[in-house]
């Protein structure tokens, strides 16, 4: 697992996310539909005002995993770590 700061591109060693109800719930259907297709690479929850981002979390499939390497075809030819 690594945790980054978008606007600095710092790794953090630990955060808190607080949720609503709803929010667990939609994120815990990305993150399965992620788990079933790696090849997606990554999925979003997004907190919108208006048309405005407010804040998003980010979830990525590490590209370097096994099972994602032996899945995704479109990944590059070299051994995953």
């Amino acid at each position: 697992m690594r945790i980054v700061d978008y606007e600095t591109n710092r790794s953090l060693n630990d955060v808190e996310i607080v949720l609503t109800p709803d929010e667990i719930s939609d994120l815990s259907a990305y993150l399965q539909k992620l788990s079933e297709s790696p090849c997606i690479g990554r999925v979003y929850l997004s907190e919108l005002r208006g048309s405005r981002l407010e804040r998003e979390v980010t979830v990525s499939v590490d590209p370097h995993s096994r099972r994602v390497y032996a899945t995704c075809p479109m990944l590059p030819a070299k051994a995953a770590s």
